[in-house]
């Protein structure tokens, strides 16, 4: 599901089909409503299909046997990625992650072929925590705060890596251009 079909669901939504999610129902409508951003998110830190589709996994489970320590005063996105984000650094101390970053991550975000790809290069240059600030804010829409109570960070600091991360991505893409008239193969 794309993250414009997620917005649309309001919060309280979210909310109830959260704290009924040991409702067989419920259970099923939120996985169909959340796996697709779960799992892209969980890749953008794993690196790895496998290791990201087994994470979606851990993450429902979690969900469900955690339901009761989930805070009504939270935002429902921010717990669940925070519980996803936990779930993939767990799996990353446990093994070496790879370095191959998701083909699927801007699936449908661009029109050609050669963009998506291009977009994937640039993200891989980026560190870690700048790629999965850029990946939050302008993949899944979330606000720069909630992006700072996901990865358990301040605001000044998450808008301080995106700004910085968003520079660097501008001056691989004016690197690009400048040398596309110069030299077809870059």
């Amino acid at each position: 599901m794309e993250q414009s079909q997620i917005s649309k669901i309001s919060a309280s939504s979210l909310e109830h089909l959260l704290l009924d999610i040991k409702e067989e129902e419920s259970f099923y409508e939120l996985y169909l409503l959340l796996k697709a951003p779960i799992y892209s998110y969980s890749l953008s830190i794993l690196k790895n299909r496998e290791d990201a589709l087994d994470n979606v996994q851990d993450v429902f489970i979690t969900l469900y046997h955690q339901i009761d320590s989930y805070q009504p005063t939270q935002k429902p996105m921010n717990w669940i990625f925070t519980i996803t984000k936990n779930a993939a650094f767990s799996k990353l101390r446990k093994k070496k992650p790879t370095v191959e970053l998701d083909e699927n991550i801007s699936h449908g975000k661009f029109q050609k072929e050669e963009d998506r790809l291009l977009f994937q290069y640039f993200m891989e240059q980026l560190k870690e925590e700048e790629r999965n600030i850029v990946l939050l804010h302008l993949l899944w829409g979330f606000k720069h705060r909630e992006i700072a109570t996901i990865l358990n960070s301040n605001v000044s600091t998450v808008l301080s890596k995106y700004h910085r991360a968003i520079k660097k991505l501008q001056e691989m893409e004016g690197f690009r251009e400048k040398n596309r008239h110069t030299n077809k193969s870059i």
